[in-house]
């Protein structure tokens, strides 16, 4: 079970394009160490389902990667000059 939740701003705005979400898992960049920069959270469903579990998180259908380590996490939305993006905050590089 992921550690997952949604501030109500992600929420409403999750909520008006009346979609589920996914969280998008970059792959691993191998230097000295391996490390893995944030999930991307994107409206709609992936196009490679088996690779993902679905749950419900506050009344909105998530699709969560196998490999998203059990870490606490929270969807927020980001707003850059009107432009608005759903983010994900907590997330460690290493």
């Amino acid at each position: 079970m992921a550690m997952l939740t949604i501030t109500n701003k992600a929420l409403a705005y999750i909520k008006a394009h009346g979609k589920p979400v996914y969280l998008e898992l970059f792959q691993v960049i191998s230097c000295c160490i391996d490390i893995r920069e944030s999930p991307s959270v994107r409206l709609g469903q992936p196009h490679d389902l088996h690779n993902y579990s679905c749950e419900e998180i506050q009344g909105i259908m998530v699709y969560i990667p196998h490999e998203l380590p059990a870490i606490p996490l929270t969807i927020t939305l980001s707003n850059f000059f009107g432009f608005k993006k759903l983010v994900i905050e907590g997330w460690s590089l290493a």
